[in-house]
């Protein structure tokens, strides 16, 4: 299957260097001094302590139009899409989106593909450079249609060793049960400047943990708390070492998702009537940290 996956931050170039053995990807970055550095050197995938440089991706700029594909797999950042959308608009072929958050759900309607799916990566993936990607942990991606039907998605059939994929009924609990996973951990991460396990560890930022999840719960109102709250606190656990995506973000001066994370819990609180207090004031603590380069 011919597979074109664009953006290439870390999780791009982990599924373009995992795909890659069973399928032919291509890599659209949106710099061509990367996708020339990937075309001359090739993907470096480290796992485990040890390194490989996998060859045979095709790289190209994104300016150079995207080719004819079965699969086009959209793995950039939420508050890229926007300059994204004139690019595949009016693309026919399959498109699965791979983003944090619920926000990207409105543009979706705006695409003309007749097979639309979303998914969520629970992967570690860490960027080093422009073509050498971590993979810190090994999780499942998890797939459901938007539009159109899953099992004609071969993908989720797929076996990939250390590498899983897995269907989802529903896109909206999917989404929501990362969405509580990324707002709990990532803004408390990226503002007590923590690793993820510290926010259990520590007594004092566990019960901040508690009371995040128990508002955002509230906002969302989530059928089954307790279930959700344990899959937060093992993920949490599961990545201890890890610094979140965010806490990263604003340590390379780089824009977060905290619009993407937050943004929809806010709205809702809004929409609801419901007490927002900690969720919002953690918020603007990133966006403060954010506008002054971290």
């Amino acid at each position: 299957m011919r597979i074109g996956i664009i953006g290439g931050g870390a999780i791009g170039l982990l599924f373009a260097s995992r795909l890659s053995g069973k399928h032919r990807v291509t890599l659209y970055t949106r710099t061509a001094e990367q996708a020339s550095i990937i075309n001359l050197a090739g993907i470096r995938l480290i796992e485990n302590g040890e390194s490989r440089v996998i060859s045979g991706i095709i790289s190209k700029g994104l300016d150079e139009g995207i080719t004819d594909q079965d699969l086009l797999i959209t793995t950039v950042k939420q508050y890229h899409l926007p300059q994204l959308l004139p690019a595949i608009k009016n693309i026919q072929v399959p498109l699965l989106f791979l983003q944090n958050g619920y926000g990207h759900i409105s543009y979706l309607k705006q695409l003309q593909s007749p097979d639309i799916y979303v998914g969520v990566v629970e992967h570690g993936a860490s960027r080093h450079d422009r073509n050498t990607v971590e993979h810190t942990g090994i999780g499942i991606t998890r797939i459901a249609s938007f539009k159109g039907d899953l099992d004609q998605l071969s993908l989720v059939n797929e076996d990939i060793a250390q590498f899983p994929f897995t269907k989802s009924e529903d896109y909206h609990s999917m989404l929501i049960g990362k969405l509580v996973v990324n707002a709990v951990i990532n803004p408390l991460t990226a503002i007590l400047n923590v690793e993820n396990g510290g926010l259990i560890t520590n007594a004092f930022y566990y019960r901040l943990f508690q009371a995040l999840f128990e508002e955002i719960s509230g906002i969302l109102e989530l059928r089954n708390k307790t279930e959700s709250f344990e899959h937060v606190k093992s993920v949490c656990m599961a990545t201890a070492g890890n610094r979140s995506s965010m806490l990263k973000d604003l340590e390379n001066g780089r824009e977060t998702e905290i619009d993407a994370i937050l943004g929809h819990i806010l709205s809702e609180a809004k929409r609801k009537g419901k007490s927002d207090c900690l969720t919002s004031s953690l918020y603007m603590m990133v966006k403060g940290k954010e506008s002054q380069g971290g």
